[in-house]
């Protein structure tokens, strides 16, 4: 099995894109959490405006089992975690033409403590061309091949502890190069892990435990990979801190302080963000008594004092994460209200209620508009601007937690038990 061996140096030079196993991740794919890289803007065309039971629904598919997980879209497949009523955790496939079920494989077999809302397969899994890496919630990760075979299967939580967080695990792989990076985040032994992607062994490890407070070491958020003026860094969010690391070794490059809330539920379930030199992160927002903060990108040290460019008290989020768009922040909180902000200064542009109903779901940005899904899979579109323009409101009416992946002109949705793929039918190859 031959594996990428772009050095580090030069993958900060060439972008953000995902690179593994024997492919690389082509523009039209979207091939990890928020695409391939991470920061949920499509750079494809040719995606609905509008759709209903009647309209651009390309094809609908049931899905054994449940999950949270979103979808990805690598090499004209769809791939999907989900877990059955015997625990089972499956990693399955789609045709992405069409709906067809590819393959179904059972990754391993077991449950531990969650929220109601979700289970073990709420991380979302990442992929090249002909590999795919999985992580459930149990702390089993795997890597398989393009036909479903486990290639190699590991098991964290006996190695690094039971995950003891208060809501169970949430947060999703990253693939850079040949290394894959895992957050373990938790009131229990943390740490930030890089794992050799083709046999899963650990290359390094650093530790996470910085002193936060009970809840507050609780982190659903995942690493992401940032680009800072020539060099990649590994950003993480958690525990009152917003960190980033050397890829290649796991050294600390900078850590950020400030991020602390004045009650006792400082989990961090929003991820950090990147865009224009600058990155988004969210305090909080349980019960809408967080905030939002942007960080410049670059430093070396404790950047608490130097690097922080603006704070916004009302708009933060408790689960969906932002996405920057044209020198702008779009977010939306959990109880639907959404808000648009500017990168450079905070200032606000305008916030407007979308849904009335739950939203844990991220909004994505793409040809100019931001998609905002609720948790009953309804999407309002909205024109990427400084003033409010709703270009479409479309509703669904299935229960979602994912994020929806965008791809080739089309956008699949992950609802409660099913997978849904709206778009033309015929789509230009």
């Amino acid at each position: 099995m031959r594996h990428c061996s772009i050095p580090l140096s030069l993958l900060a030079l060439i972008g953000w894109a995902n690179l593994g196993g024997e492919g690389r991740a082509i523009a039209a794919d979207w091939s990890g959490w928020r695409g391939s890289d991470g920061t949920a803007v499509s750079h494809d065309r040719g995606f609905p405006l509008t759709w209903s039971r009647t309209e651009n629904v390309a094809w609908t598919v049931d899905v054994p089992g449940k999950g949270a997980s979103s979808p990805i879209v690598v090499a004209g497949r769809v791939i999907l975690t989900s877990q059955t009523e015997d625990h089972g955790l499956h990693v399955l496939a789609f045709d992405a033409k069409t709906g067809k079920p590819l393959w179904d494989q059972v990754v391993a077999n077991g449950n531990a403590r969650a929220h109601s809302l979700h289970n073990m397969a709420t991380p979302t899994a990442v992929a090249s061309k002909d590999r795919i890496w999985v992580l459930f919630g149990t702390g089993d990760a795997a890597c398989l091949n393009s036909s479903g075979k486990v290639l190699w299967h590991r098991a964290l939580a006996p190695e690094y502890g039971a995950y003891k967080a208060n809501h169970g695990y949430g947060s999703s792989p990253l693939l850079i190069g040949d290394r894959l990076y895992i957050a373990w985040m938790h009131q229990g032994p943390s740490v930030l892990l890089a794992l050799d992607s083709s046999n899963g062994k650990t290359l390094w490890k650093a530790d996470r435990n910085l002193g936060a407070r009970e809840e507050a070491n609780d982190s659903y958020s995942s690493p992401l990979a940032v680009r800072e003026f020539g060099r990649t860094s590994v950003v993480l969010a958690g525990a009152e801190a917003l960190n980033a690391y050397d890829p290649a070794t796991g050294q600390e490059r900078w850590v950020f302080k400030g991020i602390k809330v004045d009650h006792p539920y400082g989990r961090t379930i929003a991820g950090a963000t990147a865009g224009e030199n600058t990155i988004i992160a969210v305090a909080s927002g349980f019960q809408n008594r967080g905030y939002t903060l942007a960080v410049g990108t670059g430093g070396s040290g404790d950047v608490t004092a130097t690097h922080k460019r603006w704070t916004a008290q009302k708009f933060a989020p408790d689960c969906p994460t932002p996405v920057i768009d044209q020198g702008r922040v779009f977010l939306i909180r959990d109880d639907g209200m959404a808000s648009c902000l500017d990168l450079k200064t905070g200032e606000s542009f305008w916030q407007e209620r979308l849904f009335s109903d739950n939203v844990k779901v991220s909004p994505v940005a793409a040809e100019g508009r931001i998609y905002f899904t609720s948790g009953q899979g309804n999407c309002v579109v909205v024109k990427s601007g400084p003033k409010l323009e709703i270009l479409a409101r479309n509703e669904w009416k299935e229960e979602t937690l994912s994020t929806p992946a965008f791809s080739s002109g089309r956008i699949y949705l992950r609802t409660l038990n099913r997978l849904n793929c709206f778009g033309s039918v015929r789509p230009e190859k």
